[in-house]
């Protein structure tokens, strides 16, 4: 008896031991706890905060929400069946819903969801992506049904049934949503100037704005609009015109809290590039990702060539992760200066060398991380620098890097150079023998 009570742990204790194994492991280490005993049962029953609901768990449905009562998350876009009678239904349980999915559907289920918004009056986001039918009246149902909506996702529908771009009252519509703080538009034809417009200057809370190939917008109406709204933090857009104006720019500059800025697939300049760079802007992540127009490709992934360009936006610009793989051209030699809150780089499958190593090593003292992953012409030479220099390096990847040794004694003497690396992915035809397997990895440091 002795021994049984001091093994025993209050259900509190268990329950954090639980929360931790959930977020490193997510859902499935909840199934496999939730077989041990019955208290483990009522414990990560307590823990499942989300569901998704596909037709196979339609018939076991009314027991899983009586069983899971914390639910406030529900996804039903693998659900292929009508929608009306599935939130009908869920309207009938006293749920906290806060996020509800229904994408990729064939209509916007409207009746289903105005039951639901009568008993559910929680919801705080909405995604509604990729459906097939989307009519305006739908807008009209979404704003007077979730007053309290802080994330709505109506991007990609199919066909748009509207005669008009002046048929709705957009203004309506944003004041209806006053809580919005993030939303996605992204090929939604009927959004125009005007609608930006109101959507900004109404929604007091809007910090994330995603409008993607939407071909109405003008580069002087998308302007006009973010003065409205000196909060945003994040803002996504396609800009298909051929010349950006300042006053875009300008807007831009007195956006102090942008962070974030997407201009993927876009017309963008080399002068624009130092636009960006010579206004200081603080953004931390900039995406131009198949963009054309310029010759100085800025990308995060898979662009012909960057050059100088880069070097400029990194001048100025506080970026903290910055993705340049597959990037057949990179050009880091002329980066002369201290880029401090570089955290995250990866060069992987690119031609850089040595050189460049040298120039990361002088500039980037504060990287986390380094992904190397087939820089074919890269040797230990230009490894050491990297490792000796940055002193908060973590994590290096150097799969298939040909000319960087495989010898466990030059990892080993890598480790020691710099105690802060704890993953390490060395090149493949790297295998220690167990009697040098522990001097290096006996320090917190391990090999994937």
């Amino acid at each position: 008896m002795a021994i049984v009570e001091e093994l025993y742990l209050p259900e509190e204790c268990w329950e954090c031991i639980f929360k931790i194994s959930l977020q490193k492991y997510g859902d499935h280490s909840l199934n496999s706890l939730s077989v041990v005993s019955k208290q483990f049962l009522s414990i990560t029953d307590r823990l499942k905060f989300s569901l998704t609901i596909s037709n196979q768990t339609l018939p076991s449905l009314p027991r899983l929400l009586q069983r899971f009562t914390n639910l406030t998350s529900l996804d039903l876009s693998h659900f292929r069946v009508n929608c009306d009678v599935i939130l009908t239904q869920l309207s009938c349980f006293p749920l906290q819903i806060k996020s509800l999915n229904l994408s990729y559907r064939g209509t916007i289920p409207s009746n289903g969801l105005q039951i639901f918004s009568q008993k559910i009056t929680t919801l705080t986001s909405l995604i509604c992506s990729n459906i097939g039918f989307f009519y305006i009246s739908d807008l009209y149902l979404i704003a007077n049904s979730f007053p309290l909506l802080e994330e709505l996702d109506l991007s990609l529908p199919k066909i748009e049934v509207i005669k008009s771009y002046d048929y709705f009252d957009i203004n309506s519509i944003t004041l209806a949503l006053p809580k919005l703080r993030k939303v996605n538009l992204s090929g939604c034809y009927y959004i125009t100037n005007s609608s930006l417009f109101h959507l900004c200057k109404n929604c007091k809370f809007l910090e994330e704005v995603v409008m993607f190939d939407c071909k109405n917008l003008t580069g002087i109406g998308i302007a006009s609009a973010i003065r409205e709204r000196p909060n945003l933090r994040s803002f996504s857009i396609t800009l298909s015109e051929a010349i950006i104006s300042m006053e875009l720019i300008d807007s831009l500059r007195s956006l102090k809290h942008l962070s974030c800025l997407d201009w993927s697939f876009s017309y963008i300049s080399d002068q624009l590039l130092l636009y960006l760079a010579d206004k200081g802007l603080n953004l931390r992540r900039l995406v131009l990702r198949g963009c054309s127009g310029y010759s100085y490709l800025l990308d995060l992934s898979h662009c012909r060539c960057i050059s100088e360009g880069i070097v400029e936006v990194l001048r100025c610009c506080e970026i903290i992760h910055l993705n340049l793989s597959y990037c057949k051209k990179v050009n880091l030699s002329g980066m002369n200066f201290q880029v401090p809150k570089l955290e995250v780089l990866n060069l992987s499958f690119t031609r850089i060398d040595d050189k460049t190593l040298n120039a990361i090593s002088k500039s980037c003292s504060g990287l986390l991380q380094l992904e190397l992953e087939r820089c074919y012409n890269i040797t230990g030479k230009g490894v050491k620098q990297v490792v000796e220099k940055c002193t908060r390096l973590k994590e290096i990847n150097l799969l298939h890097c040909r000319k960087v040794s495989a010898d466990v004694d030059f990892w080993t003497a890598m480790v020691l150079l710099r105690p802060s690396l704890r993953k390490i992915i060395p090149p493949s035809d790297f295998r220690p023998s167990n009697s040098k397997r522990k001097p290096l990895f006996g320090r917190g440091c391990f090999r994937c």
